[in-house]
């Protein structure tokens, strides 16, 4: 079947979450649009960037005030480097949450360094401590003698340059260190949530293994001179986030929530001008829109994890927006259902154009293959078939189905029955959805100042009351007149009772016409009824919450609301909202669990309980994770051993190679397409941060040795223009930026340094710390290529097929699980169907950054980012197509869930061996890359077909039928099964286009 036929939307809205404000886009797939970086001149960013940009200069100010420079020491300037890596840019309590990831990290690498201090302390004897320290002073002594410099100065030069290393020492400090790293590695690898504590816990241990050594007594107190400015740069993030627009949780949310709604008039604008104005649509336009509604959504769900303790003053408290969630979401679902329709709507054009040139191929439209090439294939020679014709070609009884002119006519025939219905129930929907925004806008906006009037706050109620009671009796005749339309427009195919005449080819072209003009109708009919529960919830919140009051976290709220005796507030439920007994969902989600874990089967052991554990643990060290965490205890003794060589130790801490180590560590990933992106950003970072710096540096102080108001002013130029940067790029930047940012107050901040408090080891100012830090960069990143390459470059191709592959295996389960359900009357399963879907949905949206990065890879593997992004979207579309199978499964009622059984084949045992063979052979290619074979059980939707033939199954159809509700449900099921194997075909071609095939049949053993 062609892909052009209506396809359901996934159960659960999924896609990578990015850091950029609320998308501000014409909702219209062919709207003009600015230019991304003219986005953000809006009142909400322009608060944001503001309230960052004040913070991080604020926190630069103290490298310019001279008490505090001397008080906080050479390293103030990492109070600001702090907030362009965690800028107050959201809310507060996420700002608290990953500030409080840093802070255990320093805690964690400080306390840690403190016990690796005691421990390699104790390695060295006494006596020796002591023999060491009387030769240093007394050579200490005769230098200071000869260059008249105090004698406490010369003494401490001569310890950082190495006069008390001992090799004793060292050894357990690298020990103890090193182990520490391996673990914090470990945890990151394992949930990048723990990234801050990771890096800022190895910065700390790095102060301890590069200087620990040095000193010849216990300095508990070491890793203070960056944790101070830390602190300090954490706290005036905080007062800012507090003092400066400050925004509560449910005004994020309630923002993040209109511009989705704005955002979901797209698809219902698409409708109408390929119905109804029979305009031409965009494909990538309509991929767009959709990427902007799955971000935007996925942005906005952190923030619903803090409601709970927001404080706010507004006439909605945490409980009211949290209400909203639930029909928003199943809007946006069925929203994008339709939007998914007209994308594989055009994706069919676009293929059966590409197969109407394969059919103009005589070869292709002969029933023979010519004589030359017979000869041609028996003598060996180059095969002249691309992979997948043999598929393609199995494939040309249903392509001329759909290009005959009989189809065309009979889909003109139906767009004219649908054209208008719909031009009077879709105008008065997207009514409705700017209806819902502005209530939502208004309502946002009463709050401290600029509260609504009491005219406007009715005015918006009365019309979602008006739109709600449009859009009902709208549905009634929608539904009444549509189905009439397509009746009437395939009248001469009934007989006067409303039986089917005959079925003959041209009955079921029409047959065929009237089920998608129903899934039609069936769509557009579930968005009717998504946006009603929208209204009815905004109405009855509208009536309920009357006034602006200031809400409190609800325990905190409920605590006050007892001792004073009052009752409390309860959430506002709509009258038509059903809610579910959580325990009931919990049985249904455990018997649903048990039905899947039957599913995976059974696997036999073959070792010993011991061998498996040393097996367990073999992979465990040599798996990605722990071959990340190896590489960054090499690239830590690597950048870290001259610390503690006597011949190196003092250039190594005059030329701050500390910060090598730091850049080696940091540029450390675990997979080399990661990587790729990792050492450019930090090179191009390094560069555009130091020309900013140096602009900075010698504008603010000319030939000087830095003037602080000079340096004051210009940084707030500076600081905004890095700030904007770092908020607003793209999350691929993020590394760029920050790394731009910290390069840019390093320089400005050791030039002031050298040239206000001079101390052992200062590396100048101006150029001479552009030109130093740009070369301590290409040290660590030198180093961590050479460790990242050797032994073997960590493929994150390697990583994303296993991925895949997991991911084509849990789809096998869940169509196990769909047969097991099937038609049962106990049917549990499909009720959790959503949560198996989101499961499996969020691990393949786990999967978008890294499979768009695959392309900066050098890799053999012959899947590159383009094939994986294809197959990507056709695990997406089968996860979609299985997830509405499932929920119809427990809601389709049984007599018709038979009907499509007996039709379809669905509980065939060949067709479901057809289907579970090229799943497994599509899952074992994924993992080998081997080629496929040529010969399979595909295409599957033709043997649907001859399922039919075979079987000899009648079509049994009637007005009477037509009319019934829960047949265009049943209408849906079939289409979403045909959609489910048309899928895998398409896998099928895509996997045979990037590994080839085997086994090839040749054409005369299939003709005999």
């Amino acid at each position: 079947m062609a892909r052009s036929a209506h396809e359901e939307a996934s159960p659960a809205i999924s896609s990578e979450a990015t850091e950029a404000s609320p998308i501000k886009a014409s909702t219209s797939p062919a709207g003009k649009k600015l230019p991304a970086w003219l986005d953000h001149f809006n009142a909400r960013d322009l608060k944001v960037l503001f309230r960052c940009s004040v913070a991080a200069w604020v926190a630069s100010l103290l490298i310019f005030i001279s008490p505090t420079l001397q008080t906080i020491g050479t390293a103030t300037f990492f109070a600001t480097l702090v907030l362009f890596m965690v800028p107050p840019n959201g809310i507060v309590f996420i700002f608290l949450l990953g500030t409080l990831t840093l802070v255990v990290g320093m805690g964690i690498g400080w306390a840690w360094g403190v016990i690796a201090m005691k421990a390699a302390l104790a390695a060295r004897p006494a006596a020796a401590t002591q023999a060491q320290l009387q030769a240093l002073g007394q050579q200490a002594a005769s230098l200071a003698k000869a260059s008249g410099q105090p004698v406490a100065v010369v003494q401490s030069q001569l310890i950082y340059e190495g006069a008390m290393l001992d090799a004793r020492v060292s050894a357990v400090y690298f020990c103890l260190i090193c182990f520490l790293v391996y673990v914090l590695s470990r945890i990151r690898a394992k949930n990048p949530k723990f990234a801050l504590t990771q890096i800022f816990g190895i910065i700390i241990m790095d102060i301890f293994i590069t200087i620990g050594p040095l000193l010849p007594t216990f300095n508990g107190t070491l890793p203070k001179i960056l944790i101070e400015p830390a602190a300090i740069g954490i706290g005036i993030g905080l007062v800012c986030n507090i003092l400066f627009f400050p925004s509560s949780t449910s005004f994020i949310v309630l923002e993040g929530i209109e511009a989705v709604v704005r955002l979901l008039q797209g698809p219902l604008d698409t409708t109408v001008s390929s119905l109804i104005n029979a305009e031409h649509l965009d494909m990538k336009q309509l991929q767009a829109l959709k990427m902007k509604v799955l971000a935007l959504w996925q942005r906005n769900e952190p923030a619903l994890g803090f409601l709970q303790l927001d404080f706010s003053v507004s006439r909605w408290n945490a409980d009211d927006v949290r209400s909203l969630k639930e029909p928003i979401r199943r809007a946006a679902l069925s929203s994008l259902s339709l939007l998914d329709f007209h994308i594989a709507r055009l994706g069919g054009e676009a293929k059966l154009e590409r197969l109407r040139g394969m059919m103009a191929d005589s070869d292709l439209d002969s029933e023979n293959i010519p004589a030359e090439k017979m000869s041609d294939r028996s003598e060996g020679k180059a095969r002249p078939w691309e992979a997948g014709r043999r598929q393609l070609l199995e494939s040309l009884s249903l392509i001329r189905a759909f290009t005959s002119p009989e189809h065309e006519a009979l889909r003109q025939d139906m767009l004219e029955a649908l054209r208008k219905p719909c031009n009077e129930i879709l105008p008065a929907c997207q009514e409705a959805i700017a209806s819902v925004a502005d209530t939502i806008h208004a309502i946002n906006a009463s709050r401290w100042f600029g509260k609504a009037s009491e005219s406007r706050m009715a005015d918006l109620l009365q019309r979602c009351e008006t739109h709600l009671s449009t859009l009902q009796m709208l549905r009634a005749s929608f539904a009444e007149e549509t189905t009439e339309r397509l009746i009437q427009s395939t009248a001469d195919i009934f007989d006067e009772s409303g039986k089917l005449k005959s079925t003959d080819e041209a009955t079921m072209h029409k047959v065929r016409g009237i089920a998608g003009g129903m899934v039609f109708e069936e769509q557009i009919l579930v968005i009717v009824d998504a946006w009603c529960k929208v209204l009815d919830q905004v109405v009855a919140l509208m009536k309920a919450r009357t006034r602006v009051r200031l809400w409190l976290p609800r325990g905190l709220r409920y605590a006050v609301n007892w001792v004073f005796r009052k009752s409390a507030v309860a959430p506002v439920i709509a009258a038509q909202s059903t809610e579910v007994n959580p325990d009931v969902i919990e049985e249904q989600s455990k018997a649903a669990q048990e039905s899947l874990n039957m599913s995976r089967g059974f696997k036999v052991r073959r070792r010993s309980g011991f061998g498996r554990i040393v097996l367990g643990t073999y992979h465990w060290l040599i798996n990605a994770d722990g071959m990340y965490a190896l590489r960054m205890v090499v690239v830590t003794i690597a950048l870290a051993i001259p610390a503690v060589i006597p011949s190196s130790a003092g250039l190594y801490y005059r030329e701050k190679g500390l910060w090598a180590l730091i850049m080696g560590q940091t540029t450390l990933v675990i997979y080399m397409s990661d990587f790729t992106l990792s050492i450019a950003s930090r090179f191009i970072g390094t560069i555009v941060g130091g020309v900013a710096g140096l602009v900075g540096w010698y504008i603010g102080s000319g030939n000087g040795s830095g003037n602080s108001y000079g340096l004051a002013a210009v940084m707030a130029v500076v600081i905004v223009l890095l700030m904007w940067g770092r908020i607003f790029a793209s999350p691929a930047l993020l590394s760029a930026t920050i790394m731009g940012g910290a390069t840019c107050i390093l320089i400005i901040g050791y030039s002031f340094d050298d040239t206000h408090i001079p101390s052992y080891g200062n590396p100048g100012w101006g150029y001479k710390v552009f030109w130093r830090r740009l070369l301590l960069v290409l040290i660590g990143a030198g180093a961590a290529l050479i460790v990242q390459v050797l032994p073997r470059p960590p493929s994150a191709a390697r990583h994303i097929c296993k991925s895949m592959s997991n991911v084509i295996r849990s789809l096998s389960d869940h169509y196990a699980l769909l047969l097991s359900c099937w038609g049962q009357p106990q049917r549990d399963e499909g009720l959790v169907a959503e949560r198996l879907a989101l499961g499996l949905a969020e691990s393949l949206s786990a999967l978008d950054g890294p499979v768009a990065l695959l392309r900066l890879e050098f890799s053999s593997s012959p899947f590159d980012s383009a094939t994986l992004t294809q197959v990507k979207t056709i695990c997406y579309e089968l996860n979609r197509h299985l997830g509405r199978l499932l929920y119809l499964s427990s809601s389709l009622p049984e007599h018709f869930q038979t009907m499509v059984a007996r039709r379809m084949g669905l509980l065939d045992h060949r067709n479901i061996g057809d289907i579970m063979a090229v799943l497994g052979v599509v899952e074992q290619a994924l993992k080998t890359g081997d080629p496929l074979p040529e010969v399979l059980p595909t295409p599957l939707v033709k043997r649907t077909c001859e399922f039919w033939q075979v079987h000899q199954v009648e079509i049994e159809l009637s007005t009477d039928l037509i009319r019934d509700e829960n047949y265009r449900r049943f209408c849906v099921a079939v289409t979403a099964y045909l959609m489910f194997l048309s899928a895998i075909d398409d896998l099928v071609l895509v996997m045979k286009g990037a590994l080839g095939e085997s086994h090839i049949v040749r054409r005369k053993l299939v003709d005999a």
